[in-house]
């Protein structure tokens, strides 16, 4: 239990002793001037109505009634904020406690409810772009903070290797793998083929595989096993790419296996059967705007073709079936429409709509010398995601790209991230971390073997830094709650920031063996912390730099 939730307690404690008033809300924080405490609630305020007295004699009145014994000092401000002082021996407590627990110091108890988390699921045309690099950061630190907040967490990869982009890719190779042996591949729309380096690329590979023997076939046979091995060939290396931004999924799921196994079929039977579908102008429609959607929409075409809306539908009544109750979806902010359709069908299958929790990621753009990068040799027309990792590395991708909230457009400063100063924020981190390393280093131990400490009193940067330290398990579970990611760098430049002023004000390494002591453990424990944070990241805490 956090200190705020501590607080809160013994404050509804005295609301019931001074008042025989139950409050249901009580909102407590850490003041941003250090002037104001440890902790403040504006309770008095806020329960003006309930209290019927003015807010500072409430105040006023409840700290008399707190019976707290972690807190050290109370003071009332203003018109009836209640500030609280810990006890150096609370704070101490609590520091062991996140010595003791290490790299598990910040994680929440098993919730034991399963959630799928689906994010990336770009179709296999070609090489990540630096947008859907945006995405796998995005999704697996929001896989780790969640498991980290006790989540039973599935991370899986939807992909379609069907549809018109997939028989686009299949040309585009064709006509390649055409030209490396002098011959020509009619298309009815050159203009539509896919560019870049990549497709080259994939026929030099399929014609070293299978020399030209599908040029004297029918074509359309023969694209078959063109877009069969293209699909593939893109597949696997969106594969390398995710594995080298440290992206793991559980599961890779296949749309066409919802056709394959009738599931779109099933699905468009329930419906009917439920009354939600209608035919109009030989389309078959779903009665959506009855169930939270702004229009119906349709889900079998003229031609007797299917919308996305058919799979899309199927593919979460699948998820549902599975087992999970809740589903978390990441997708491109143009799919802003999405949630409400989705939900609609779900609702005419009987599945609640909460059911579905879609995060929609903003764009990202390449800045270098304050202009846009847009162009790349791979990919043609953008920049891949493999070409950044290459420029900036891994863990200043993964940091960057979480950096700021996934809901803002977001510019990837390539000149900052290159960096090696404070300025760039990863690098100020990391630095604080191998900083700790090295003075242990001079220390001739390490953080396992700290001796038992003899609580003592807290300078104002120690009692800084450890407060930070503390807020930590309470920023994951909020971070989880939310699902945002930005809330973790945002606390571990602010730790770095805490643990440098500490430095640079408090010698750690003195004579006095107790001061010593307590002054290597606070910088165990915020090892510890930046350490777990960045892993919730994706990146690296090194030892030296």
């Amino acid at each position: 239990m956090s200190f705020e939730e501590r607080i809160a307690g013994v404050v509804r404690e005295a609301a019931r002793a001074a008042y025989g008033v139950e409050l249901e809300v009580v909102h407590v924080e850490r003041p941003n001037e250090t002037a104001h405490g440890d902790f403040a609630t504006n309770v008095a305020l806020a329960n003006a109505k309930a209290f019927r007295r003015n807010p500072r004699e409430v105040a006023e009145r409840l700290a008399e009634a707190l019976d707290a014994p972690l807190v050290e000092r109370v003071e009332i401000a203003g018109p009836g904020f209640i500030n609280f002082w810990l006890t150096r021996e609370a704070l101490w407590q609590e520091l062991e406690t996140l010595l003791r627990e290490g790299e598990d110091y910040g994680r929440g108890a098993d919730s034991g409810e399963p959630v799928l988390l689906e994010f990336v699921s770009v179709n296999p045309t070609g090489p990540m772009t630096v947008a859907h690099g945006r995405h796998a950061a995005y999704g697996d630190s929001l896989a780790r903070i969640m498991q980290a907040a006790g989540g039973e967490v599935t991370r899986e990869y939807y992909f379609n290797d069907g549809g018109n982009q997939i028989r686009l890719l299949g040309e585009s190779v064709a006509v390649r793998y055409a030209e490396l042996h002098d011959r020509e591949w009619s298309v009815s729309d050159p203009e539509a083929l896919y560019r870049g380096e990549y497709i080259r690329d994939i026929a030099r590979d399929f014609s070293s595989e299978r020399g030209d023997t599908f040029l004297g076939m029918d074509q359309n046979k023969a694209l078959t096993e063109i877009q069969a091995f293209a699909v593939g060939w893109c597949m696997e290396d969106i594969k390398k790419t995710l594995g080298r931004a440290r992206v793991v999924f559980d599961s890779y799921f296949n749309e066409k296996s919802l056709y394959e196994s009738g599931a779109i079929e099933e699905l468009l039977r329930d419906l009917r059967e439920g009354g939600y579908v209608y035919e109009s102008e030989g389309a078959l429609w779903l009665a959506s705007s009855k169930l939270g959607d702004d229009k119906d929409r349709v889900l079998v075409k003229q031609d007797g073709s299917y919308t996305y809306m058919a799979p899309d539908i199927a593919y979460h009544r699948d998820k549902w079936n599975r087992g999970y109750r809740t589903a978390v979806d990441v997708l491109g902010a143009d799919h802003a429409g999405y949630p409400p359709r989705i939900r609609a069908g779900l609702a005419a299958l009987g599945i609640p709509g909460e059911f579905l929790d879609v995060e929609l990621i903003r764009l990202v753009k390449l800045l270098r010398g304050g202009e846009q990068v847009k162009v790349s040799k791979r990919a043609g027309t953008f920049v891949t995601f493999d070409e950044l990792l290459d420029e900036v590395g891994e863990d200043v991708a993964r940091y960057f790209y979480v950096r700021s909230s996934h809901q803002t457009e977001m510019n990837f400063d390539l000149d900052l991230a290159i960096q090696q100063s404070d300025e760039n924020p990863v690098f100020y981190v990391q630095y604080a971390h191998a900083r700790i390393a090295s003075i242990f280093a001079r220390a001739g131990i390490n953080p396992g073997e700290l001796r038992e400490m003899v609580p003592g009193d807290l300078a104002p940067e120690e009692r800084a830094l450890t407060l930070q330290l503390l807020d930590f398990p309470r920023v994951v579970r909020n971070a989880a709650a939310r699902r945002e990611v930005h809330p973790i760098p945002t606390y571990l430049e602010t730790l770095a920031a805490r643990f440098h002023q500490f430095y640079t004000v408090n010698r750690v390494l003195v004579d006095d063996e107790a001061l010593r002591d307590r002054r290597l453990a606070l910088c165990a424990a915020t090892k510890a912390v930046l350490a777990n944070g960045l892993n919730l990241l994706g990146v690296n805490a090194p030892e030296k730099m």
